[in-house]
């Protein structure tokens, strides 16, 4: 496998709620190599969200360890702006 551009290790997401704490998510391991497609499947409720959401940190910090090595950062970003240039015709 390529050096990796996501790794995730023991990802635990809980809620507290009035009824107590919700385990979202409950140690998830990941890793993602340059080139590589991923898929998340599951059942409604499972965490696929929640995981996504604190990959890109939309939530607080959860326990557990994301890294993102910053070349790859980069360099998606840079592919990223390269594929979505646009372009506009005035009428």
């Amino acid at each position: 496998m390529t050096s990796p551009i996501l790794e995730i290790r023991g990802l635990k997401v809980h809620f507290t709620t009035d009824d107590g704490i919700v385990q979202a998510v409950d140690g998830i391991d990941l890793t993602i190599g340059r080139g590589e497609t991923v898929g998340v499947i599951g059942e409604s409720g499972c965490g696929k969200t929640v995981t996504a959401m604190a990959v890109l940190k939309l939530i607080a910090m959860p326990p557990g360890s994301l890294i993102w090595p910053l070349s790859a950062i980069m360099n998606s970003m840079l592919f990223a702006r390269k594929r979505s240039r646009l372009s506009f015709k005035s009428r």
